[in-house]
């Protein structure tokens, strides 16, 4: 009983976890509506969300933790080059070719702290 169990649990580990590696459903896709960033979500619905270029981009940094004295937020906004589609895991830059969007971008987060302060670095590059 317990290799069924274990066997079970990681064809359903498999299962999820390749998903992402999976074609994208660019039928599916084009089926669904658009929401433009900062547009609010049909309800009970799929969709897919789009990041046009040049168009101001909510950024928000937030502190947490057991040596922070207290929490703290700061929003700014920041802009894209180019425009940007994505649904679940896939991205587009035009809404025709899909692809899994750690293909198609490259995100990078890093940070540290000097006597400038508390430094947090994004990085957000596209791979093709």
């Amino acid at each position: 009983m317990r290799k069924i169990c274990l066997g079970m649990a990681v064809v359903a580990f498999l299962t999820v976890g390749c998903a992402p590696l999976m074609p994208a459903p660019a039928e599916k896709i084009q089926t669904l509506p658009v929401v433009k960033m900062g547009d609010v979500p049909p309800s009970g619905t799929e969709y897919v969300l789009y990041i046009p270029a040049n168009s101001p981009i909510p950024l928000k940094v937030s502190t947490h933790g057991s040596l922070f004295k207290n929490e703290q937020s700061v929003i700014g906004t920041t802009t894209f080059a180019k425009d940007l589609y994505i649904y679940k895991y896939w991205s587009s830059y035009d809404r025709k070719t899909w692809e899994n969007s750690h293909r198609l971008l490259n995100v990078n987060f890093a940070g540290g702290m000097d006597v400038s302060g508390l430094n947090v670095n994004i990085t957000l590059d596209q791979n093709r």
